[in-house]
């Protein structure tokens, strides 16, 4: 599915070509919804449950190692199956400041996905398709010499359009999942009203099926197979990791969604089964910790075949929509208190699977990055703040927020974008003057 000529904004220039990742729409894009599962770790034993695959080089050379993908967690291991992954990757203890970037391997690849500092443990969310063997490609740039751990989760995939459920190689006769785009909304404040902060162990259920506040209407039925929440730890008395599961875990669970240090504000997607009981359970590692979550969409079985609505269409490479660093973009960060608006009508115009238009699309997935926050005042430093994208024909600032952000560094979170009227987004920074990236991997489909 060839991108020609993808334009992002009007007036800006042109883009270079991109593609995507499937040749026709037919049966694919949907979503098999997995219990996490670490497939990859690097770190020595007693920190890990898995072999231990030792610390990998980083570095500006850009050195790279590749993993398995294809075949592990409950992922199929025909590529022809597998449309794309849905994966949380972390890096951990990193010798230096630097990113990394995740592409299928046999390909190449420099969008990052994560940025990160020295020392800084750091997760994010992305969908990526396996390469040659179905294996995945890690590159790590590093600003020195040294090496940093890596940590893999499989979460769920994407459903090709040659998978045939029912078969021999595909027991199962479940069909995937539709994704549905909502409005914004929280669910959970532990900061406001009765919900107290998660202490060191502790464990808390959030009912997602039949949510109904803040916006936020999700069926109450066993159809509602899946969550894509954004969650935020906010100010952890030490330094704590979060998982969020399907079920009530005993014990701390294997996996982690957020790895926050003592007294900062991060966010990370998630993509979660919903389980048996139509709620998701979440879990604090150590310290006291308020949570935030925020539904951007719900994933529900049942839709006919016959239509569009909620597939998900990943691109073959991350695309490069937006850089407002750049001049092409205004090369102007964006002030406090202010918001200003993008067109991707162009871009979802251009969107096309053999030269043939995928038609009408609901929303975007992206890594959003805010590549630097600066002060308003040059003697007082800037209060940790935060960007929230949204349909740019919502009346107001949605309450809740994509990523947080500070003057320390670059901070990367995957974002679902729902566009709003005319494909239109909109971008709201809080505190003092950001510079943003986004990088588009994958498209929501409309009828």
């Amino acid at each position: 599915m060839a991108l020609a000529f993808v334009s992002v904004a009007a007036p800006l220039p042109l883009a270079q070509p991109v593609a995507a990742a499937d040749e026709c729409l037919c049966a694919g894009g949907e979503y098999h919804p997995l219990t996490p599962v670490r497939i990859y770790d690097s770190r020595p034993p007693g920190i890990n449950d898995v072999a231990p695959l030792g610390a990998k080089p980083m570095g500006p050379a850009d050195p790279t190692f590749d993993i398995q993908l294809l075949g592990l967690g409950g992922v199929p291991s025909s590529a022809t199956d597998v449309l794309a992954v849905a994966v949380s990757i972390t890096i951990d203890g990193p010798a230096s400041a630097g990113w990394l970037a995740a592409y299928p391997a046999g390909s190449s690849g420099t969008s990052s996905l994560l940025n990160f500092s020295a020392r800084q443990t750091v997760p994010n969310l992305a969908i990526v398709r396996g390469g040659a063997g179905g294996k995945l490609t890690i590159k790590i740039n590093g600003a020195g010499n040294g090496t940093a751990n890596v940590l893999v989760d499989v979460l769920g995939w994407f459903s090709s359009s040659t998978y045939n459920a029912g078969t021999t190689d595909n027991p199962s006769d479940e069909r995937g999942a539709r994704m549905v785009v909502v409005n914004p909304g929280r669910i959970l404040d532990t900061r406001v009203g009765t919900p107290t902060p998660l202490g060191p162990g502790a464990q808390r259920t959030v009912q997602f099926r039949g949510a109904n506040v803040a916006g936020v209407n999700v069926p109450n039925d066993s159809s509602v197979v899946g969550a894509l929440i954004n969650v935020t730890a906010v100010a952890p008395t030490a330094g704590t990791f979060v998982s969020v599961v399907p079920n009530m875990p005993v014990g701390a669970p294997s996996t982690s969604n957020l790895n926050v240090a003592a007294g900062r504000i991060q966010a990370n997607l998630v993509l979660v089964p919903v389980g048996a009981d139509g709620a998701i359970h979440l879990y604090n590692s150590a310290g006291n910790t308020n949570v935030l979550v925020d539904v951007l969409a719900y994933l529900q079985t049942g839709a006919p075949e016959s239509t569009r609505a909620g597939r998900v269409v990943p691109l073959t490479a991350p695309y490069r929509a937006l850089d407002t660093r750049l001049a092409s973009f205004g090369g102007v960060p964006l002030g406090p208190g202010q918001a200003e608006d993008w067109s991707f009508a162009a871009f979802a115009g251009s969107v096309n699977i053999g030269g043939q238009a995928v038609g009408n699309q609901s929303a975007l997935l992206g890594n959003l990055t805010n590549a630097s926050l600066s002060r308003q005042y040059p003697t007082v430093s800037v209060e940790p703040g935060y960007l929230s994208v949204y349909p740019a024909d919502s009346a107001t600032v949605p309450g809740i927020s994509n990523l947080n952000n500070y003057e320390s560094g670059p901070v990367p979170n995957m974002a679902l974008v729902k566009y709003g009227a005319n494909q239109t987004v909109r971008v709201f920074n809080a505190r003092g003057y950001a510079h943003y990236i986004l990088d588009v991997s994958a498209v929501v489909l409309a009828d």
